[in-house]
């Protein structure tokens, strides 16, 4: 059973790095919607994809979090 130790430690190797990447996007894109007011948000389709993948980011970051506490920077 030790291989499966190999492969849990891989596996949230991987998901250490997908959720600094994910927090990574969620800033950015935070910060990009800064720039705009919410009217011209709600306005712009990109603008308005692009706040929905912010907040499906924060969606999946919050969802790991709670189960992964040590994930958190």
């Amino acid at each position: 059973m030790e291989h499966y130790q190999t492969m849990i430690g891989v596996i949230l190797e991987k998901l250490d790095q997908t959720h600094k990447e994910l927090s990574f996007n969620v800033q950015g894109l935070s910060s990009l919607l800064n720039n705009h007011t919410s009217e011209e948000i709600e306005n712009t389709p990109e603008l308005l994809t692009l706040r929905e993948l912010r907040d499906s980011y924060a969606e999946i970051l919050d969802t790991v979090e709670k189960r992964f506490p040590g994930l958190k920077e």
